[in-house]
């Protein structure tokens, strides 16, 4: 893969780019259309569907019940599932095209009280001060070109006492084998190449995509033909070539997080246990036949437990391989 990537850098002319221009504005879904409730029918008897009802309660239990914004929802997680839980809740997107799928969709599930807004990447929100309760962001900070200045900007449209619920993507996850990855996929109606080069000590990944005039198929076939000459692979398909692009994103780790935050202005800043991460577990230990099915029920035996594990400290670095804790900061 390295030899890939050294490739990629001699050979192509990138182009700057940006997560919003490159990927999430060709998605027509983030999520796969795999979202409970979203997409398909809720089934409290499959492990995923049950653990995202404890990271929905999670959100909910920390952000509150009433104004609160979703930074970056992608196809409306987490704030169409807690619309129905909250006074508001309101997504705000630097890409057009997940705004228009998150509206989309909960017109599609009648919501009447989540709305979107779309806000260029980097630019400042187009709210007052102070005009939030809560603040959920989902793998989507670090996805910004200025991950403290987003801090800053979700501080100062935070209420005082409000408190903003953050989960992120650990560079640690990947670490012992995974830093350097690729993917194929026909977001664009073409193969498009995304080479992820993940410095784990430097907390930065570098994404480097490549999209052919093919269908992802050949590309895939082409490539696993000769997984040990990936370079050589991209040599040959050099001529369906029709767009190159680079960005980088900052990925801290939980302890870089929690010293951003606090030097954004937020009183306090702190790594728990989640609720999605509780649930799995819960699931894994439930006889068959104790697993309850409907939402309700699942709700109900989950939020005494959730509130519990959101206010449970938990260490603020993981062993590799794990994703770290999410971390609650209050205003």
């Amino acid at each position: 893969m390295r030899e890939a990537i050294e490739w990629i850098r001699r050979h192509v002319e990138l182009r700057r780019s940006g997560s919003v221009e490159s990927l999430y504005d060709h998605m027509e879904s983030q999520s796969g259309e795999q979202l409970p409730v979203v997409y398909v029918p809720f089934e409290g008897a499959k492990r995923g569907h049950f653990a995202d009802r404890g990271a929905i309660l999670d959100y909910v239990t920390v952000c509150g019940r009433g104004r609160v914004l979703d930074f970056g929802p992608g196809d409306g997680w987490p704030s169409l599932l807690m619309a129905p839980m909250v006074q508001e809740v309101v997504g705000v997107d630097g890409s057009r095209r997940r705004v228009e799928v998150c509206a989309k969709n909960a017109a599609r599930l009648g919501l009447t009280n989540a709305s979107f807004v779309h806000v260029p990447p980097g630019e400042p929100l187009p709210f007052a001060d102070e005009s939030f309760d809560g603040i959920a962001a989902a793998s989507s900070v670090e996805q910004t070109p200025d991950p403290r200045g987003t801090l800053r900007e979700l501080f100062r449209v935070l209420k005082p006492g409000g408190r903003l619920r953050m989960h992120y993507e650990s560079l640690s996850y990947y670490a012992g084998g995974r830093e350097l990855e690729m993917k194929i996929g026909a977001d664009r109606g073409a193969a498009d190449l995304l080479v992820f080069e993940r410095e784990v000590a430097r907390e930065y990944v570098n994404h480097y995509l490549l999209v052919f005039d093919l269908p992802p198929e050949a590309v895939r076939e082409d490539l696993a033909a000769r997984p040990e000459s990936p370079a050589e692979v991209l040599g040959d398909l050099r001529r369906h070539l029709t767009e190159a692009a680079t960005w980088r994103t900052r990925h801290p780790s939980c302890r870089g997080w929690l010293r951003w935050l606090r030097e954004a202005g937020f009183s306090s800043a702190e790594a728990t246990y989640d609720g999605g991460w509780f649930a799995e577990r819960l699931f894994d230990r439930l006889p068959e036949d104790r697993r309850p099915r409907e939402m309700a029920v699942v709700d109900e035996m989950l939020r005494p437990l959730v509130e519990v594990a959101v206010e449970m400290t938990a260490p603020s670095a993981a062993p590799p391989g794990e994703w770290e804790p999410w971390i609650t900061a209050v205003r």
